[in-house]
């Protein structure tokens, strides 16, 4: 196959003194030097057409050609997307088995502003299961510092939930929220204790001069984040 491209070709001056030779070829009696150079210029142009017909055939094969590789191309980019995604929902599907708490739709309750029946608390799970993590006021030679329930083995040095004064606990969620994000808990998870801990900080109760009112939350959000689902039907009574 011809390197460059025939269409571009332009037919050489045969009257020229460099086919002068091939011209002395086609002349006798009957043609002469004019009529040999128009004899070398058809044979070219004939030549060229020829030339011109099996370049754009060749062009028109490997354009298709590239055209087919492309399409394999994206094909077999998009099979493996596919195969990728097929993979990341199986290993999704598969988390979500094995930590249901954490992946578990989460209600859009509001707080209770009456008397609401607490269960009875299960056992807490590590926060990268997904699962609340109670987090507790440790006093270290007088300073205070937050841990996690689970790792605290003195109990007498830690302060529960429902005992904690209203700013401890709002460091406490701070903090527990900080853990959330460092173990990955989906953001609807996150978003979903900011939420319901802003809901108690706006509680009528929370500002109720009766002291035992304002324990009653601390006590009620302590029980009711051990488990799956966020407080049930929370506005029926008002405070008394």
């Amino acid at each position: 196959m011809q390197m460059e491209d025939p269409n571009l070709a332009i037919r050489p001056d045969f009257s020229s003194e460099d086919f002068l030779d091939a011209c002395q070829q086609l002349t006798n009696d009957v043609v002469d030097d004019d009529q040999a150079a128009r004899i070398l210029g058809t044979l070219w142009d004939i030549q060229n057409t020829k030339d011109v017909q099996r370049w754009n055939v060749h062009k028109d094969e490997e354009t298709q050609l590239a055209r087919d590789q492309a399409n394999q191309a994206v094909e077999e980019l998009a099979e493996w997307q596919h195969c990728w995604q097929d993979e990341e929902e199986a290993a999704h599907a598969e988390e979500c088995k094995k930590n249901k708490t954490k992946y578990a739709p989460i209600p859009d309750i509001k707080v209770p502003s009456g008397p609401v029946n607490i269960p009875a608390p299960y056992a807490t799970c590590k926060l990268k299961k997904g699962k609340y993590s109670l987090m507790l006021l440790k006093s270290d030679n007088g300073q205070h510092v937050w841990v996690p329930a689970s790792n605290t083995r003195d109990k007498s040095a830690v302060i529960k939930d429902e005992d904690l004064t209203w700013e401890q606990f709002g460091k406490a969620s701070v903090h527990l929220l900080s853990a959330m994000w460092e173990h990955d808990w989906q953001k609807d998870r996150i978003d979903m204790h900011l939420k319901f801990w802003t809901a108690l900080e706006v509680h009528p109760w929370r500002r109720s001069s009766r002291n035992h009112l304002k324990q009653v939350l601390l006590l009620y959000q302590s029980q009711q984040l051990l488990y799956k689902a966020q407080p049930q039907a929370l506005s029926q009574a008002e405070p008394s």
